[in-house]
């Protein structure tokens, strides 16, 4: 059995305790590298728990890459994971408390990036591997673009015809797409300020003119978009930085400024997947489909070596966007079709994005634990808003760098008279002991 003590006075949930443990014990080499763990059934009896208290912290170590479960066999820690401590952090501000050392996971990037270990995934890339027979469309493979309207049926209750669908390599490339396409008109792009920076690097380099829009928190201002305007590019459900969704209102009054202009609205769904507070919500392209143009990903859900994405069009135009598909090739390989389309059809990745929901959802409660007593916003991606006077932010900020944690500030994103002041803290991509300690370094720098 594994040598951990819970404290059930503790005000941390018990399930919380044992992953902690565990990491411990691995940054320590008391797990190995492909060591098998006890049962959870075997563990929970141990220390006298539920064996839910223990497959809850099973299922946080396997999100975080600690653990690795195979179906059929043990689980066991990670053979990725390597025993290196992790430096202390040095500053003349005192310390926070000393925190426990972090392994080093092989191929993490300095981002934190995930890796996509999964036995349906690697069986999808086989199988797509030996199948090479179906002819491959200028919108993409017609197998591919029916699974990726049925995970959209599934997942958001969006009704969307296959004949719809173009397949890219990615949102960016998507949007590149189209504005070449709607290009051919003359207008300009209206573009939210601020906005998403990749794809205003995009619309920057399409060479269509664009001009900035200004938002509030609320998002794009409706009535500031220029006539000129042929194509708004916005993020509803996710407006940058602040990761809040538009309300209804302001959809409406967005949708009826559009429509008054006669332009093209382009809807960016940008981390909709992983939203873990509150319901799914609502696309622009479901209120008007014959107006919108709608942008996805599957870069960031399953990892940038998908190199596949998606953009659904309105029927209007669609043959001009295949003149430009077929003038430009293929947007990604034909074998990534396959395997992301194989993927989809037998589950894997709602399977995922439950998991990451629930996973973002236990960072989530982590941060409530330690900034509960100032303001701070959680929205979806990961992203933590912490409101504060632009003094007290720039304070926070150089007094968190100096012990490695990044903060932004809110105010650099804001243009014009209108700027929110704060700071942005994301932990998207921190878990387990590494995202305690980052948070007990803001908390610090806070107090």
């Amino acid at each position: 059995m594994l040598p951990l003590v819970l404290d059930r006075e503790s005000p941390v949930p018990l399930s919380a305790q044992i992953s902690a443990g565990i990491r411990q014990l691995v940054a320590a080499g008391g797990l190995h590298a492909g060591q098998a763990v006890p049962s959870t059934r075997e563990l929970a009896t141990s220390l006298g728990v539920s064996r839910g208290t223990v497959v809850a912290a099973y299922d946080q170590l396997v999100a975080e890459s600690y653990l690795e479960a195979r179906p059929g066999s043990k689980t066991r820690v990670c053979h990725e994971v390597e025993r290196t401590p992790r430096p202390r952090a040095q500053s003349d501000r005192g310390s926070v408390g000393a925190a426990p050392p972090v392994p080093n996971l092989a191929g993490e990037s300095p981002a934190g990036s995930e890796r996509l270990e999964d036995s349906t995934w690697r069986e999808a890339w086989r199988t797509a591997a030996r199948d090479s027979g179906e002819p491959v469309d200028p919108q993409g493979l017609l197998s591919t673009r029916r699974a990726i309207a049925e995970h959209l049926r599934l997942l958001r209750a969006l009704a969307v015809d296959p004949d719809d669908i173009f397949l890219t390599g990615g949102a960016r490339e998507g949007l590149l797409l189209t504005l070449l396409t709607l290009r051919q008109s003359g207008q300009a792009l209206a573009v939210q300020s601020p906005g998403y920076p990749g794809l205003r690097g995009v619309a920057g380099r399409s060479g269509m003119a664009t001009v900035e829009v200004a938002s509030d928190e609320a998002g794009i201002l409706p009535a500031e978009i220029p006539a000129a305007a042929g194509a708004v590019l916005v993020t509803p459900n996710h407006l940058y930085p602040l990761g809040s969704a538009m309300p209804a209102p302001r959809r409406l009054e967005l949708l009826a400024r559009v429509r008054e202009l006669g332009a093209w609205l382009i809807e960016d769904d940008f981390d909709s997947e992983y939203r873990h507070l509150g319901p799914v919500l609502p696309t622009l392209w479901e209120q008007a489909p014959g107006q919108v143009l709608h942008l996805g990903t599957f870069n960031r859900v399953l990892t940038a070596d998908a190199h596949l994405g998606y953009l659904i069009a309105p029927g209007p135009l669609r043959e001009e966007l295949r003149a430009a598909r077929q003038d430009l090739g293929p947007g990604t390989s034909a074998l990534a079709q396959r395997a992301v389309g194989t993927y989809l059809t037998h589950g894997g990745l709602r399977r995922r994005i439950a998991r990451r929901r629930r996973d973002l959802t236990r960072r989530r409660q982590l941060i409530e634990q330690y900034l509960a007593p100032w303001k701070v916003q959680l929205h979806a991606g990961g992203l933590a808003i912490i409101r504060c006077s632009d003094e007290a932010a720039r304070q926070v900020q150089q007094a968190a760098a100096e012990r490695g944690v990044e903060l932004r500030l809110l105010a650099d994103y804001w243009q014009g008279p209108t700027q929110v002041p704060g700071l942005i803290f994301a932990y998207g991509r921190l878990a387990g002991a590494r995202l305690e300690e980052q948070l007990q370094i803001l908390a610090g720098a806070l107090t």
